[in-house]
């Protein structure tokens, strides 16, 4: 059995001369710097992010010569950037000590319970390059859309929104030199089109850039200001709709084994986040949610008694509620009970780290279920394809499933139900072989019967679709049974004799 030795800190005297050794330090900061290792342990960081965030956590104390509860995150840790900016350190090392600061500034805000500041558009990055009188108009713009956007998606959607129109009149400013809005006419977008062609871009990025250009004219026009009415009558580029990609049902299998396996056998931390795991995973299969929808959940949201979810502003569409399984109940509420104290925690279901899932978690959590399980890489977003596959072919109807997946057109939800599902082609062809009959003419009485090759054919066309359990071995044991059949001895001269009656 081997001893491991306890953490100890190490009183070395640092080339830095501005700061103070760890020795000098008060019992109070000792004892803040423990517990936050301890927090940092608690949300499962490895050894070696602990030693690069202690050792930038270590420097911010030593630098500031204050106790901790009077240090101000937003003034006093900037201090301390500008002073690692001037010491001879890589930029691998001062890109560690900038993350060991970050995490620290997260933590001060918890422990002195400072509200943290919302964040801030970096406008100099998106509308350097445009000309001063088109600064001003965007940035009226941005304010006036985010008025409509929740306080918590208003940085993602006006970053998003800023980078996407400020790409062409960056672009138009600078080749053609513009000197009002009135200048941005069908021309200037055609021109616009052809480059980013040219570069690669999808037709459906294009047409998201126009989507954000035409709000952003109209706002003007509504300002009094004059636009080019033909820019505004532009049609979007035509896109060939792929069909929805939904997930083998062995592969979601598979998944779902493997999580509820860590929910169940981690240790510690990896416990509660497979918890967590499995929670979101039921809702986006059972219920079609969307990631964004996981994120910005609330547990207000959660209606118990009516087993529902109430989703908000989702997509800028209508408000609406999607019912839950019991099984998602289930796993919902064991993840409540490990979810952590509510009164400290931000209301949103779903905490990792004491905040919200960033945009990449539940990618990165499925990606790594995929290469635990050997399926591959499956984007979360599947999932919720998946569901509306999976209730399509239990005999759900489509204004039913258009409903809970919110869609706003019916058209959207029918990309569900095109032929390569197994359900619709076996309704085809029941369906096909009754109006043949009826429309059968005297002479197409004697019509051949299928050849036993043709059957086989149809059942593996069946097959290739997406069938649910029971269907999938009704169809494998009619197959089997045809092979048989084709196999016994005479048959082809059988079938050979009826060719030719």
């Amino acid at each position: 059995m081997t001893y491991k030795l306890p953490f100890r800190y190490k009183n070395v005297v640092l080339c830095d001369p501005d700061i103070q050794r760890f020795g000098e330090w008060s019992e109070a900061n000792r004892a803040f710097f423990d517990r936050f290792r301890t927090w940092l342990i608690e949300r499962s960081y490895s050894n070696s992010v602990l030693k690069m965030y202690g050792a930038a956590t270590r420097t911010a104390i030593e630098f500031l010569r204050k106790e901790y509860w009077q240090i101000d995150p937003d003034c006093d840790l900037p201090r301390v950037v500008a002073h690692l900016e001037e010491r001879p350190l890589s930029p691998q090392t001062r890109a560690c000590y900038r993350k060991g600061l970050h995490k620290l500034d997260e933590y001060l805000h918890i422990v002195l319970h400072i509200p943290k500041k919302p964040k801030e558009l970096r406008w100099e990055n998106g509308i350097a390059s445009l000309p001063e009188w088109l600064q001003g108009d965007v940035r009226e713009f941005l304010r006036f859309c985010q008025r409509a956007w929740p306080e918590e998606k208003r940085f993602e959607r006006g970053a998003d929104l800023l980078y996407t129109i400020s790409r062409p009149l960056s672009w138009w400013a600078k080749e053609f030199q513009l000197q009002d809005v009135l200048e941005i006419t069908p021309q200037l977008w055609y021109a616009w089109l052809d480059k980013r062609l040219a570069d690669g871009l999808s037709a459906s990025t294009l047409n998201g850039e126009l989507f954000s250009l035409k709000p952003f004219l109209y706002f003007l026009q509504d300002l009094g200001r004059p636009v080019c009415e033909r820019f505004l009558l532009l049609d979007r580029l035509e896109i060939n709709k792929r069909l929805p990609k939904d997930v083998p049902i062995d592969q979601l299998q598979h998944l779902q084994m493997y999580i509820q396996k860590q929910s169940v056998t981690g240790s510690g931390n990896q416990r509660r986040q497979g918890i967590m795991d499995l929670a979101w995973f039921l809702l986006m299969l059972h219920s079609g949610l969307r990631s964004g929808e996981i994120r910005f959940l609330k547990l207000s949201d959660i209606d118990w008694a009516e087993k529902r979810v109430r989703i908000e502003q989702s997509k800028r569409l209508k408000d609406r509620l999607v019912p839950m399984s019991e099984v998602t109940m289930q796993a919902l509420n064991a993840y409540l009970k490990v979810r952590g104290p509510q009164k400290s925690l931000p209301e949103n279901v779903f905490i990792f780290r004491d905040a919200p899932p960033s945009e990449t978690y539940l990618f990165e959590r499925m990606e790594f279920f995929g290469r635990r399980t050997g399926v591959g890489t499956i984007a979360p977003h599947r999932l919720r394809h998946s569901c509306a596959t999976l209730l399509l072919n239990s005999g759900a109807s489509v204004l039913a499933v258009q409903s809970i997946l919110g869609h706003k057109q019916v058209d959207t939800t029918l990309e569900y139900a095109r032929l390569y599902d197994g359900t619709v082609a076996a309704d085809y062809y029941s369906a096909m072989n009754h109006i043949e009959r009826q429309l059968a003419l005297p002479e197409d009485s004697t019509k051949k019967a299928p050849s036993l090759g043709e059957l086989i054919a149809l059942t593996d066309a069946l097959h290739r679709g997406t069938l649910n359990p029971e269907q999938s071995e009704i169809v494998r044991t009619l197959r089997d049974g045809l092979a048989r059949l084709a196999a016994c001895p005479g048959q082809q001269a059988r079938e050979k004799e009826m060719a030719v009656v």
